[in-house]
């Protein structure tokens, strides 16, 4: 479990109805279709209120929605000053998902942050925040750039080591009779809206998910076709499960058709998006004595052992009860350069270390340190999802999780505020959604417009999503799009809106 932190704090009775709502669910004595009992009613996103459907390259979308002010919002039961929803979304096969920032505890606008890298095509605000810094940890090429003390909810990018029983990303092919298509996934738990998936015998379940079409092949044909889908025993054969686009051709074919399937190996990992909690386990260790660390460039210094600042931290540390300064030789070694016994508020050295230390055990075991002491260093994590998180950061609640809307509406409030939310499924499609008034206006630094948390949820599974998670929401909601013609811009409210500067910053960025 994360810790509790200022974001919730407010609303510590909404977390707790949350709390027992969850166990009523888990018991069974409260139904799961109650889950939505008070959800406000969600517009679907037509054609008739599409407003941007634009290509940014590398097979990124850029999407948006309007109900106009007024009746138009009014009877889709929106904001009346405007509801715009928009939408970037990419798959990982193409992508990568990034962490963006400015160095700690330093906050920058969207505009800042996004054009400091040439590969970024689109950014939306971040994580929960305040003076400080960010509220949760945050990752980036694998290493914890910053960790508060306990866990962290984060959101980002996993190396996952596959398992052929749990499923993963495909690029094989399928001929059934003269037509080829290609598959998407390979036992997949979660499949999402426009997939092939290819189930075998050693599929983790009994059954494989229904498809909306559903095919078995035997000895290189078609032995059966379900052309309503239909949730299938492996040991029935090869089992082919469509979604989407592909699935009223495929319904078409007929028993005995000839099939082919060729398959490429499984890979070994893929990138993944994930959600879950991290906490910060580090040591810093010379040939005599070694000391632990459980956060990393956090401002008001951990309270039970010692934070590690490194250069990204751009402030004069605080004060400890014992303080390390460490920088590299010439031989690129880490060298101990400074023992304060009784602490110092030092500024961190490029390519160097400041360790404060708090709490009196872990200040004497820092002050047998002896300055020209060679130490390693080492900085980690425990993560609750088991996986390596390539890039993540801070994020809210979940909203969506395998493939179920779980956000228990009674339990919170239903405003209309400007929201921020990332979605994703299995097959690699990410999604970047705000929703927010849509024009420009003078509002005393206060949002108004948007939607419910629950609309935001409800619009992600329509667009394909099986999990999603709030970001920070309110004045902060942001997003920005590379466009290829007019370069970048604001994409959720009009370039002249006011920026609220920011922690961080979750990126789509090209691959190549």
């Amino acid at each position: 479990m994360s810790k509790t932190q200022g974001l919730f704090k407010p609303r510590a009775l909404k977390t707790t109805v949350c709390a027992v709502v969850a166990l009523f669910l888990l018991s069974g004595a409260l139904p799961a279709s109650a889950i939505n009992d008070g959800c406000v009613p969600t517009p679907r996103l037509d054609g008739s209120h599409k407003v941007t459907d634009k290509s940014l390259g590398q097979a990124v979308k850029a999407l948006a929605w309007q109900w106009q002010p007024g009746s138009d919002a009014d009877n889709a039961a929106l904001s009346s000053l405007g509801t715009k929803v928009s939408v970037v979304t990419g798959n990982l096969r193409q992508i990568r998902f990034g962490v963006l920032h400015n160095g700690i505890p330093r906050s920058q606008d969207l505009r800042d942050l996004t054009q400091g890298n040439y590969q970024n095509i689109a950014a939306i605000n971040g994580d929960y925040f305040d003076e400080n810094g960010p509220w949760s940890a945050m990752v980036q090429d694998a290493e914890v750039l910053y960790a508060p003390p306990g866990s962290s909810s984060v959101v980002g990018m996993t190396s996952h080591k596959v398992s052929s029983r749990t499923g993963y990303r495909s690029s094989g092919t399928l001929t059934l009779g003269n037509r080829k298509f290609n598959v998407t996934g390979v036992n997949q738990l979660n499949p999402g809206p426009s997939s092939i998936v290819v189930y075998q015998s050693d599929f983790a379940r009994p059954k494989t998910p229904r498809g909306q079409v559903s095919l078995v092949i035997k000895s290189g044909k078609i032995s059966k076709v379900f052309p309503k889908g239909a949730a299938l025993p492996t040991n029935a054969g090869t089992v082919i499960q469509v979604s989407g686009s592909f699935a009223l051709a495929i319904g078409k074919l007929k028993a005995k058709s000839t099939a082919k399937l060729v398959l490429p190996a499984a890979p070994k990992y893929e990138a993944r998006m994930s959600a879950g909690t991290i906490a910060m386990q580090g040591s810093i260790s010379s040939k005599t004595n070694t000391l632990y660390f459980n956060s990393v460039n956090f401002t008001n210094l951990s309270n039970s052992g010692a934070t590690l600042f490194d250069d990204n931290y751009l402030n004069v540390t605080k004060r400890g009860n014992a303080t390390l300064r460490i920088t590299k030789d010439n031989s690129g070694n880490l060298v101990v350069r400074d023992v304060y016994k009784y602490g110092s508020a030092l500024r961190v050295d490029t390519g160097g270390y400041v360790i404060q230390i708090t709490g009196s055990r872990s200040a004497a075991k820092a002050a047998r340190f002896k300055v020209g002491d060679t130490v390693l260093l080492s900085r980690s994590y425990e993560s609750s999802s088991n996986s390596e998180y390539i890039s993540a950061a801070g994020r809210g609640p979940r909203v969506l999780e395998g493939g179920k809307f779980v956000w228990i509406c009674a339990a919170h409030n239903k405003d209309l505020r400007p929201r921020s939310a990332i979605g994703w499924n299995l097959d690699g499609q990410v999604w970047l959604i705000t929703s927010s008034r849509g024009f420009d206006a003078i509002d005393l630094g206060f949002r108004q417009g948007g939607s419910t948390t629950s609309q935001m949820g409800e619009w992600l599974l329509e667009l394909g999503a099986t999990d999603a998670v709030l970001l920070d929401g309110g004045g902060s909601t942001t997003m920005q799009i590379n466009d290829p013609n007019l370069g970048w811009k604001r994409f959720d409210l009009p370039d002249s809106a006011w920026y609220r500067e920011l922690a961080n910053a979750f990126s789509i960025e090209s691959k190549s």
